[in-house]
């Protein structure tokens, strides 16, 4: 009897390693494919900041200040490798009284005599009409047609992308934009203020421009 049922174990050992070799190597269940992640970045008003330096003294000193209020529009959603055209065609308006150099007295002294003499220029206003992009310098230019004292000119400001930081720098002439009564009435103003250590009294017409976004990234 033991025989028999020493007999009948191992027959069945021997099927359960037996059958079929395709069924043994049967292929696993393809597991779904994962879509690459796609990114994108769009504009973030919350996190920009319009800041400027004006010179003063024979030594070029320069005065930084900011606009606390503006707006900027028309800006687009775009793929994160074509960052740099996020604000092709943006346009942007910057209000004069939100002028802030961090002193009142100054602040006043900048609105009434040099913005105050200057023609319909309660905002500056302007447009980003072009945008080049340096692949292997990893930096740009923006073209703007930039309107203040009812005159348009095209200015050309330098930027790069570090992290989602966007920081735009250039400068501009103020003589371009008829400004000279503005800038004597500032100086005139602001005359022994504006005393360097050579006695002096200097008002220069170049002006810094400094601009710094954090641009939203949005991946899904």
């Amino acid at each position: 009897m033991k025989k028999i049922i020493f007999a009948l174990l191992s027959i069945v050992a021997l099927a359960s390693c037996g059958g079929n070799e395709s069924t043994s190597s049967a292929e696993a269940p393809k597991q779904d494919s994962i879509a690459p992640q796609v990114c994108t970045y769009s504009y973030d008003s919350s996190a920009t900041e319009v800041g400027f330096g004006a010179f003063k003294f024979t030594e070029k000193k320069e005065v930084k200040g900011s606009f606390l209020k503006f707006t900027i529009d028309s800006t687009k959603e775009v793929a994160e490798e074509y960052y740099y055209t996020l604000f092709e065609g943006a346009q942007f308006k910057i209000d004069v009284a939100s002028l802030d150099t961090k002193d009142q007295g100054r602040d006043l002294n900048i609105k009434s005599a040099f913005f105050g003499k200057m023609d319909s220029t309660l905002f500056i206003v302007g447009k980003v009409v072009k945008v080049k992009w340096d692949g292997l310098k990893q930096n740009g230019e923006f073209f703007i047609n930039l309107k203040m004292n009812g005159i348009e000119n095209m200015e050309r400001l330098q930027f790069n992308l570090v992290e989602s930081t966007v920081e735009i720098k250039g400068s501009i002439d103020l003589n371009y934009y008829k400004a000279q009564k503005a800038l004597a009435s500032l100086n005139y103003t602001c005359k022994d203020l504006h005393k360097g250590s050579d006695g002096k009294s200097v008002t220069w017409p170049e002006v810094n421009i400094y601009v710094s976004t954090k641009l939203k990234k949005n991946c899904k």
